[in-house]
C-alpha cells in the first residue's frame, strides 16, 4: 500500500490502517463516534494526503479547464477555490474535484481512487498545457470544526477572519511554504492546508501541538465518512460514477448549460430533454436499521423504487441516515420509504439535504 508523509504518526497512535484506494490509511484513533461528535462540537485533524494533486499551468490553462468541467472557470478568481465536475461525452462523472487558482497556475484536488484516471483524461486532452502530478511531492491535511480557526490562528501566528469559504491564502510558517484554504468536507468551518512532503511531519506536530488548549483530536476515515453524510457530501464510487449524471446525483448546480461549453454538454441538454427518471436524495430511518449501501429501497407498499449508496449511523443526530436514488417520483421531502435490511423492511422517510446545518464562515 502507499503510505502518506505523516503514515508514521499513524502508525504511533493507532492500529487500526486499512486500504483505502490503495493508500495505508487510519480508520480510527479512539473510536469513529467520538471523533465524528468531536468534529462537529471542537476540532479534528485528518490527513488526507491520499487525494491527487494536479497543477495545470501554461499559456490556454483557463480555456483548457473550461472545456473539460462543467462548472464556469472564468468565474473562478485568483485566492479562489471551486466545486468542480469532469464528465464524459455521455455526460456522466468521471469524477467531482476542488480547483484553485493560483494566479498563474490552477491545482486540481481529486479523488484518490480516480488519480489515474483523471490524470489520464486531462492529458489525452491537453495541448498547450503542463499537468504535472504532485501527489508524491506533497502533504494535504484538513483541520476541522468550529474551534479550528482557533488552532489555525495558532499556527499561522495571525488573524484568519479575513479569509472566507472557499478562498485560500499563502503563507511560510516556520519555513515551509502553505497554501491554507477556508473549506472541508464536513459541513464545519475548517481549514486544508497544502504543503511540500518533506516539511508535513514537522507541521503535523506543530498543528498538534497548537490544538492541544482546544482539545483537537486525530480522525479517521470512519468519522470522515459520517461526518460528510450528514452534510449530504456525495462520495465518488458510492454517490457518484461513470454510471450516474449530474442531474441525477442533484448537482444541478454545477453544471453551466447556458454560460459556456464542455465536454458532454451536448447530452445533458438531451437528459434534460428527455427528463429525471431517478434522484439522490438523503433519507433518515425511523427504525434502528442500518442501511448499508447496495440495500434495496422501497415505497411503503413495498414495491422497489431504488438503492442506498451510503448509509451511517450519525452520532450528532442520534439516527441512522444515508443517501440512495430513488424514482423521482418519490424523491420529496417527508416521503416515507422502507429499507430492506437482510430480510426485514425497516421504515424511514425522505429528507432534505444536508441533514445538519452547515457552518461555513462567508
Amino acid at each position: 500500500m502507499l503510505k502518506t508523509p505523516v503514515y508514521p504518526r499513524h502508525c504511533e497512535k493507532t492500529s487500526k490502517i486499512v486500504n483505502f484506494s490503495g493508500w495505508a490509511l487510519p480508520l480510527e484513533y479512539e473510536s469513529i463516534l467520538k471523533e465524528a461528535r468531536c468534529a462537529r462540537t471542537n476540532c479534528v485533524l485528518f490527513d488526507i494526503s491520499h487525494m491527487g494533486r494536479f497543477i495545470i499551468e501554461g499559456e490556454g490553462r483557463e480555456n483548457f479547464l473550461q472545456k473539460l468541467t462543467t462548472n464556469d472557470i472564468s468565474k473562478l478568481k485568483t485566492f479562489s477555490l471551486q466545486y468542480n465536475l469532469f464528465t464524459t461525452p455521455e455526460g456522466t462523472i468521471i469524477d467531482d474535484f476542488i480547483v484553485y487558482n493560483l494566479g498563474d497556475k490552477f491545482l486540481c484536488v481529486v479523488n484518490a481512487s480516480n488519480r489515474e484516471k483523471d490524470f489520464r483524461w486531462l492529458k489525452s486532452n491537453s495541448q498547450r498545457v503542463v499537468i504535472k502530478d504532485e501527489t508524491f511531492n506533497t502533504a494535504f491535511f484538513s483541520l476541522q470544526g468550529p474551534l479550528a480557526w482557533k488552532v489555525m490562528q495558532k499556527v499561522v501566528g495571525d488573524s484568519l477572519s479575513e479569509l472566507r469559504y472557499m478562498h485560500f491564502l499563502t503563507k511560510k510558517v516556520d519555513g515551509i511554504d502553505l497554501i491554507i484554504s477556508r473549506s472541508g468536507y464536513t459541513g464545519e468551518d475548517g481549514f486544508e492546508i497544502y504543503l511540500p512532503k518533506e516539511r508535513a511531519i514537522p507541521f503535523w506536530d506543530l498543528i498538534m501541538e497548537k490544538g492541544k488548549e482546544f482539545g483537537l483530536t486525530l480522525a479517521g476515515l470512519g468519522s470522515r465518512d459520517i461526518l460528510r453524510i450528514e452534510a449530504g457530501y456525495p462520495l465518488y464510487g458510492n454517490d457518484i460514477s461513470e454510471s450516474t449524471n449530474p442531474f441525477q446525483a442533484s448537482l444541478d448546480w454545477v453544471v453551466k448549460l447556458k454560460s459556456k461549453d464542455f465536454v458532454g454538454k451536448e447530452s445533458l441538454v438531451k437528459i434534460l430533454q428527455e427528463g429525471i427518471k431517478r434522484k439522490r436524495v438523503g433519507f433518515i430511518m425511523q427504525e434502528r436499521g442500518f442501511p448499508r449501501k447496495g440495500y434495496p429501497i422501497f415505497d411503503s407498499s413495498q414495491e422497489m423504487i431504488g438503492e442506498v449508496t451510503s448509509g451511517a449511523y450519525s452520532p450528532n443526530l442520534d439516527v441512522f441516515i444515508g443517501m440512495g436514488y430513488i424514482k423521482t417520483e418519490f424523491a420529496c421531502s417527508g416521503t416515507p420509504i422502507k429499507v430492506k435490511v437482510r430480510d426485514k423492511f425497516y421504515r424511514g422517510e425522505v429528507k432534505d439535504l444536508p441533514f445538519i446545518k452547515y457552518k461555513y464562515y462567508r
